[in-house]
């Protein structure tokens, strides 16, 4: 009875949680779960790895819907523990951070992505970083290096933890260097390097297959996504900067037909305009980049990448102001929030050596830098910032909480 009364939010999360479950553990199937189903070579091995595994134990995806409900309440609750004992959290203050953390579930528990899965393990993520900020040790390192592996292995969005785990463990070593810290950090960064590599050309190998034509094969590499930019800001006139006419032809094609249909940067009319834009540019240029790939015999990748780059250099300025109106048009305030928090935490840490600060500067670059990947290389899509939007306002309420509490305040 004691232990229930201590755990009452614990219980409360797995209630709901089976609560929901009991109400549906169908699929939603989305366009982009097929890539998944079919184990896509060109995604991270993770989520498809687990939707097999399941599949072939249970016979159904109702399993995967279940288990990956069931990874975010361990996270969540995870979560909790850590942020309850490192902050002093009240039981009213913990109560609202695990509602709040929980909200999202509702809305894409049975979806059948990658996002439940991503979300989860930001939750451990974020858990072990603040571990590793108040107390580090062997164990807190090996977990953090684990969860950052499982990331990168979850999406290819994930990419952008390289540069913030360079950046957290030079903030580490900043808080108290040391030759011995020096040596374990290195380590287990060439270790997410490596095994995340290895692990990801094992999964191919093992399950290659014979494809379509490698030279028309989309990969969806970053130049999937530059090449519908760099359409999106260009017009018509644009082809002249193209020697090849086998390629002005097709260009002239394809945004001869975006201008009728006013798909262009130029007739920008409203916040959905690029998104509207983004599904016509791709689905047009298809068949087009396809035929003229085979004629040329090259490879529909390395296209697109002569293509966007000719076209974003000569249109840099409106290239600029596209990826500005990419995020003012979709989430703005939650890249002016984390830039200002980035700003003040990082004059205190820098100043004071605290913790605290370090946790928060720890936090908003990570929302910084997963909001930058996507504005850059992706379709902006509220389902990708689940990882770090939530989480980030998590950690605006626990600070207003430390800074009213009249009790005494431990920053560091």
């Amino acid at each position: 009875m004691i232990k229930i009364k201590n755990n009452i939010t614990e219980t409360i999360l797995l209630i709901g949680l089976l609560l929901i479950l009991f109400y549906s553990t169908d699929p939603v199937i989305y366009p982009d779960t097929n890539r998944y189903l079919s184990q896509n070579l060109y995604d991270p091995p993770l989520y498809s790895v687990m939707i097999y595994l399941l599949k072939s134990t249970f016979g159904n995806l109702n399993s995967v819907i279940i288990f990956q409900s069931f990874i975010i309440v361990i996270g969540i609750i995870y979560f909790l523990k850590t942020v309850t004992f490192h902050f002093e959290l009240s039981l009213g203050v913990k109560f609202i951070v695990a509602l709040f953390l929980f909200v999202p579930i509702l809305q894409f528990y049975r979806n059948l992505l990658p996002e439940p899965m991503g979300y989860a393990l930001s939750l451990f993520f974020i858990s072990f970083a603040i571990k590793l900020i108040y107390k580090f040790n062997y164990l807190n390192l090996i977990y953090i290096t684990i969860f950052v592996i499982l990331l990168l292995l979850a999406r290819n969005q994930f990419i952008f933890l390289y540069p913030l785990i360079l950046f957290f463990f030079s903030c580490i070593l900043f808080l108290n260097s040391s030759k011995k810290k020096l040596i374990l950090l290195i380590l287990s960064f060439f270790s997410v390097i490596i095994f995340t590599s290895a692990l990801i050309n094992l999964n191919k190998n093992i399950n290659k297959k014979p494809t379509k034509n490698s030279i028309v094969a989309d990969d969806k590499s970053i130049f999937f996504f530059t090449y519908i930019d760099a359409i999106y800001i260009s017009t018509s006139k644009d082809v002249n900067l193209f020697e090849n006419q086998k390629i002005r032809n097709a260009l002239t094609n394809i945004l001869g037909e975006m201008e009728n249909k006013k798909k262009l940067m130029k007739y920008y009319n409203n916040r959905g305009h690029y998104s509207l834009s983004f599904k016509e540019i791709r689905n047009y240029s298809r068949d087009v980049l396809e035929d003229l790939a085979l004629d040329e015999n090259i490879n529909i990748n390395n296209l697109k990448k002569e293509i966007s780059i000719k076209l974003i250099t000569a249109n840099f300025k409106k290239y600029i102001k596209h990826i500005f109106k990419k995020f003012y048009d979709s989430t703005w305030l939650f890249v002016f929030i984390p830039f200002f928090m980035m700003l003040a935490s990082l004059s205190r840490f820098t100043k004071y050596k605290s913790k605290y600060s370090l946790v928060i500067l720890f936090l908003s670059v990570f929302t910084l830098t997963n909001h930058s990947i996507i504005y850059l290389f992706g379709r902006v899509q509220p389902r990708y910032f689940i990882y770090t939007d939530f989480i980030l306002l998590i950690f605006v309420f626990i600070t207003f909480v430390i800074f009213f509490k009249k009790e005494k305040i431990i920053f560091n």
